[in-house]
């Protein structure tokens, strides 16, 4: 089958990385892969594509492809000129940033009329977009969560420790991260650790700014780096926190739950049913710097909970497998196709 996949950007985010990995997938089945980005400007995840034999179209005639797959809230400008000609599959990662940037250009919200499909990763994900699909054919929107594979046995070295604790974040830095946050809880908990935040860097507040730049032995921002290197980093942590103000189902925390890390999230709605508090992670409310300060606090103090809530995010994790995710995505396929 020709497959026209659209992608929405090269930097390494977890739905460029889960899209490239659906993108691996496909072309072992034997899919005749084309790549189309809406934002044509190079990154990581591009020159991956080319180690597969995938090529990368800046401009792209819709004949001759059988099937459009389209990545993230972004790619709605294309589904709306692919759908009516092509049957395309939306594939969606946001949950209310997307929301916000529908509303923006309401006129982009007819990408749900005229998908073959719809994927979203979670429920709530679902909700968050009902006012604009509650009138459409509801068996055009799928559920197909996350799925990722064991980490690889062998990782890349990181830096060792040089504070008795370390807590890891993966994620752009930007403010829909927080990362100021964490910078700020990790100063006000007073404890003896370091922090690690890995992702393309994109704004700071200045404050926090200020804090990184006073004390680069405790605040380390590694900048955007490739897959394998943010799970090694992931590996070495005692703590994963993701402080998020917004997520769908961010794969960074599965992998860290898969290597039995013990987690620190936002009590978020995309967690519900998947991550509760005191029994697989532990919570806090989104922005209450002093509440993750005190949660930091109470994950250093007890290496036993530590490892209770790293034993139980492992576990959870087992039901996220990729193969689980590649079933469902190719199951979909199928039915879009009318097999």
């Amino acid at each position: 089958m020709r497959i026209l996949l659209v992608n929405h950007e090269f930097t390494i985010t977890g739905a460029s990385t889960v899209f490239l990995r659906l993108a691996t997938h496909l072309h072992a089945q034997g899919h005749d892969l084309t790549v189309y980005p809406c934002n044509p400007a190079d990154g990581p995840i591009k020159p991956r594509y080319a180690e597969l034999g995938i090529a990368v179209e800046d401009t792209c005639a819709l004949t001759g492809f059988d099937l459009v797959i389209a990545n993230t809230v972004c790619a709605a400008p294309v589904v709306l000129q692919t759908a009516p000609h092509l049957k395309t599959i939306w594939f969606l990662h946001e949950t209310e940033i997307g929301l916000n940037i529908l509303l923006q250009t309401p006129q982009h919200a007819r990408a749900f009329e005229l998908a073959a499909a719809v994927i979203y990763q979670t429920e709530y994900q679902r909700d968050v977009y009902r006012s604009f699909t509650y009138q459409l054919d509801q068996g055009k929107f799928h559920i197909i969560a996350n799925g990722i594979d064991p980490a690889p046995p062998n990782l890349p070295n990181v830096p060792g420790k040089i504070r008795s604790l370390r807590i890891v974040q993966v994620g752009s830095v930007e403010p829909r991260k927080r990362p100021g946050d964490l910078i700020r809880a990790v100063a006000y908990a007073g404890m003896d650790a370091e922090l690690v935040i890995c992702g393309k860097y994109y704004e700071l507040d200045e404050q926090a700014r200020a804090m990184v730049d006073a004390s680069p032995e405790t605040y380390r921002l590694t900048g955007e780096i490739v897959p394998p290197e943010a799970l090694a980093w992931m590996a070495s942590a005692d703590i994963y926190a993701l402080v998020s103000g917004s997520e769908s189902q961010p794969i960074s925390v599965l992998e860290a739950a898969t290597l039995a890390r013990p987690l620190l999230l936002t009590d978020l709605p995309a967690y519900r049913g998947i991550f509760s508090h005191g029994r697989n992670c532990l919570l806090f409310p989104p922005g209450h710097v002093e509440l993750l300060a005190l949660t930091l606090r109470m994950y250093a103090a007890s290496p036993r909970l530590r490892d209770e809530m790293g034993t139980n995010a492992q576990r959870t994790a087992r039901n996220y497998s990729g193969v689980a995710f590649f079933e469902r995505f190719d199951a979909l396929i199928r039915i879009v196709n009318g097999q």
